[in-house]
C-alpha cells in the first residue's frame, strides 16, 4: 500500500509597500524568508500573513483607531485567527520608525527591519511583550531568528 501524504495547505505571504516615498531595503523574498523561518521555527501553520510597510503618519492613525494609542510605533500586529487554527494576521511596519531605530540602536536600517518583521511574526505565533520577562524572551527569539 502506498503512503499518501497529507496535502499541505497553501501558505500565502502578501507584501504591500504603502510608504509614499521609501523603497524596501530588502527584497520581497527576504521578507517571505523571514516570515517563513519564524513560522516554521515556532511550528506554526499559517494560511495568510499580510505585511504592510507604511509611514509614521499611517501607523499613528492605525494605532489610534484600533488600539486607542495616540503615538508612533514601529510595528502593529493584528492576529485574525485563534491560535488553535492556522494563523492569519496582518502586520503594519512604519519604515520611518524602523529607519530611525536602526540609526539609534546602531543596527542599521536593513537589520532593524528584519528584526521588526520577526517581532511581528512572533506576536502572531503567540508571544507577548508586556512584561520584562516576556520582553526578554521575545528579544532572545528575535536574536535567534536573526542569527
Amino acid at each position: 500500500m502506498r503512503k499518501v501524504k497529507k496535502k499541505d495547505t497553501k501558505s500565502l505571504i502578501l507584501i504591500n509597500n504603502l510608504h509614499p516615498s521609501y523603497k524596501l531595503p530588502i527584497s520581497h523574498n527576504n521578507v517571505r524568508e523571514s516570515v517563513s523561518k519564524v513560522m516554521d521555527g515556532e511550528y506554526c501553520r499559517f494560511s495568510e500573513i499580510i505585511v504592510n510597510f507604511v509611514n509614521d503618519s499611517a501607523i499613528r492613525k492605525i494605532n489610534l483607531a484600533y488600539l486607542d494609542h495616540n503615538y508612533y510605533t514601529d510595528i502593529i500586529t493584528f492576529p485574525y485567527s485563534d491560535k488553535s487554527k492556522e494563523i492569519e494576521g496582518e502586520i503594519f511596519i512604519s519604515l520611518d520608525s524602523v529607519k530611525k531605530n536602526g540609526k539609534f540602536y546602531g543596527s542599521g536600517y536593513k537589520m532593524e527591519l528584519k528584526r521588526v518583521i520577526i517581532h511581528g511574526c512572533l506576536h502572531l505565533a503567540g508571544y507577548k511583550d508586556a512584561t520584562i520577562k516576556q520582553k526578554e524572551l521575545i528579544r532572545n527569539k528575535e536574536n535567534y531568528y536573526l542569527g
